[in-house]
Formats: structure tokens, C-alpha cells, sequence
């Protein structure tokens, strides 16, 4: 590493004696990207002269900065501008896509694909951003396909590995995941897709010292994945660091803002820590994604319940049972419902079990846990 970052600033030096010489900005660019000095890059890109951004090798890399640092929706306009005027690589066509599929935009990153296709022929790299457009989409098929057609191509490929393992996670076949995963982690052990992917399983498996050892790994070289992120921030809910978890699932929200379940798990951690008031906003931007998800329903009860407004809290109860007929928070707002009338039997026995089946770390009674939320509202509220 120290050597990249010596040939980077060496290049950079020989830039800033000639900054127009756009050759020489591409090669200063290549060099800090290979030390890892995106930010720096870009910088470099910015202050170049015009003529210099203007040349078609600058505008690649300025449109790779972008797609680097998550501004999506100018690294494609670049990408596309370049295509336009003629510009005719594989890359080009595959940051494309790639940008597409970051802003969800599947249907033209599908057709980007196809046109590079047509265009230079199959290769690992296109196959393996079809296989992200489908999983995207939930087409698991379709994803095993091009990730077959990947493996054909680069049968050591390892983010083609890791990915079979994440497809394989997605459609629900977690054991073979966990294999698949593990494989992938022997040969390239920090392949990211297989980091999260055995660290996803072994959350769910309450192995919490082996998921917080691959979380901590993923994290460490993919600091924005926000399924990392997500992922960390829920261990770190069940091991009561509430603080933490906030602190990771706050990330992990902005990383990626329409997982549903990332704001679940916000929120609740929200209401662990007294906060109302943020616990409704995240339930809200749930529920905004998607209504028809049973706990982002249960959430909204459960907060309402909390505050008071017991009409509101039957009505989302209601609404999340017939979803699903065992939405824990709608549940839980069943018992405050239930306590609040005074069928503090019925309440006790339906949160007791709650608790048995719950893995979180609720080790109050329900009435202590709204006693402590609601006195927490009310001296905030006044």
C-alpha cells in the first residue's frame, strides 16, 4: 500500500506541473483509486482544467468516482454522454448498468446488459451484474442463470461465488447458503457477499461471537454496505448495546432507504431506548415503502398504544393480524391494549408468550416497559 500512495503522489507532483495533460490525470486518477483514495480522486478530477475533464478517459474515471461514492444518477449521465458521443467499451456499458441497478432502476439496467452484449459478447463481469438486476427483482431463476453463465466463464471468480451464495440465502435455501458462503470464505476470505451472508445465518442462529466476527470483517473493507450495516446494528440489538445499534441501523437506513426491515429494526431499537417520537418516524417511513407489510402495522399500534390513542391502536392491530395472524408488535400492543383495560391476566399471558419466542432483549414486564416509555413521553411532551 505505501508504494501505490508514493506513485500517487508522485504522479499527482508531475500533474501539477502540467495540469491540462489529461493523459497524465488518468494515470494520476488509476493511482489513486488503487490506493483506495476515492475521495482524492475525485477531488483531483474536479480541479482539473476544463479541457482536461472534457476528454473522454477523465470523464470515464469522473463518472467512476460517482459510481464509487454513491452518486448514481450523475455517473450515469456521464456514462450515457460518453456512449453518445461515441465511445464504444465493455466498461462503459457495465457501470452503466451498475449505476441502473443502484438507483433500482432494473428494466434499464437489464437492457444495458443485453446492449453490451450485443455489442462485445458475454463475459463474467456483465453476467455477474445480471445476476445483481435479478436478484434485485426477486427472479432467483434468473439469477442462478447468469451466475452459471458467470462461473462458465471465470470458474474462480469470487464475487460470482459469493453471490451464489447470497441467491441461494434469498430464496430461502439458508443451510446451502451458509455452505456455499463458507466455501467462498476459504478461497477469498474477504469476499463481501459471503461475509454477509455467513454472518446473516449465524445472527439467525444466535451464534452471536461468529455473526459479530464476519460483520466486523465486511464492515472493515465495505464500510457502506448497508446490509452489513443492518446487520451489525440487530447483534448489537441483542446484545442490549442499544447505543451501538442505533448508531449502525441509523447508517444502514441511509445506505440503503427502502429496506423495509432495516427500519423495523431502527424503530424498535428506538422504542428500547424511550424514544418515541423517532421509533414512529422510522415505523412511518416503513409503512410509506410498503403497506402491506404486517409489522410496519403492528409498529404503528404499538406506538400509538404507547401514546395513548387507543381507537388508532385497535384499527392497526386489525389491520396487521389479518397480514399476519402472529405480528409480534401488533401483539405487543395487543397486551398494553389488553393492561390498559385491566385484563391484566390475558395481557400477562399473551406477553408471556411473546417473550418465550422473542429473541429480544425484553427483560421487563410489558407494563414496566410502557410505564418507562410513557413517563419518558410525557416529560419530553411537557
Amino acid at each position: 500500500m505505501t508504494g501505490l500512495i508514493e506513485r500517487a503522489a508522485q504522479l499527482r507532483a508531475y500533474l501539477s506541473a502540467d495540469p491540462g495533460n489529461a493523459l497524465l490525470a488518468c494515470d494520476a486518477v488509476d493511482a489513486l483509486f488503487a490506493a483506495g483514495s476515492h475521495a482524492e480522486a475525485d477531488e483531483l478530477i474536479a480541479n482539473l482544467p476544463a479541457e482536461a475533464q472534457s476528454a473522454p478517459g477523465v470523464r470515464f474515471r469522473q463518472a467512476r468516482c460517482a459510481l464509487i461514492m454513491g452518486r448514481y444518477a450523475a455517473a450515469a449521465d456521464t456514462l450515457r454522454g460518453l456512449i453518445a458521443d461515441g465511445q464504444e467499451n465493455v466498461a462503459l456499458w457495465h457501470d452503466l448498468a451498475f449505476c441502473q441497478l443502484c438507483l433500482r432502476q432494473t428494466a434499464d439496467a437489464a437492457k444495458s446488459i443485453d446492449e453490451a452484449v450485443a455489442r462485445f459478447g458475454s463475459n463474467a463481469e456483465l453476467a455477474i451484474v445480471r445476476a445483481r438486476v435479478a436478484l434485485m427483482d426477486a427472479d432467483y431463476p434468473r439469477a442462478h442463470a447468469a451466475l452459471d453463465e458467470a462461473l462458465a466463464l471465470a470458474p474462480d471468480h469470487s464475487t460470482a461465488r459469493g453471490l451464489r451464495a447470497l441467491a441461494l440465502l434469498d430464496s430461502g435455501e439458508t443451510d446451502e447458503a451458509y455452505a456455499t458462503a463458507e466455501a467462498c470464505l476459504a478461497l477469498y476470505p474477504d469476499q463481501h457477499e459471503a461475509l454477509l451472508v455467513a454472518g446473516t445465518v449465524a445472527l439467525w442462529k444466535q451464534d452471536l461471537d461468529r455473526a459479530e466476527a464476519y460483520h466486523q470483517r465486511a464492515l472493515g473493507r465495505h464500510p457502506n454496505s448497508g446490509r452489513a450495516l443492518s446487520g451489525y446494528g440487530q447483534l448489537k440489538m441483542l446484545r442490549n448495546d442499544l447505543p451501538a445499534a442505533r448508531k449502525q441501523l441509523a447508517h444502514a437506513v441511509v445506505a440503503m432507504p427502502d429496506h423495509i426491515g432495516t427500519w423495523h429494526a431502527l424503530a424498535w431499537t428506538d422504542l428500547l431506548l424511550a424514544d418515541i417520537d423517532a421509533a414512529e418516524a422510522s415505523y412511518q417511513q416503513a409503512f410509506d415503502l410498503d403497506r402491506n407489510f404486517a409489522d410496519s402495522h403492528g409498529g404503528l399500534a404499538l406506538i400509538h398504544a404507547l401514546k395513548g390513542r387507543t381507537e388508532e391502536a385497535d384499527q392497526a392491530i386489525k389491520r396487521a393480524l389479518r397480514l399476519n395472524p402472529e405480528c409480534a408488535t401488533a401483539l405487543y400492543a395487543r397486551t398494553l391494549l389488553l393492561s390498559d383495560s385491566g385484563h391484566t391476566a390475558e395481557a400477562d399471558k399473551l406477553l408471556a408468550g411473546l417473550m418465550a419466542n422473542s429473541p429480544m432483549p425484553m427483560t421487563t414486564s410489558i407494563r414496566e416497559f410502557a410505564t418507562n416509555l410513557r413517563s419518558r413521553f410525557t416529560s419530553k411532551a411537557g
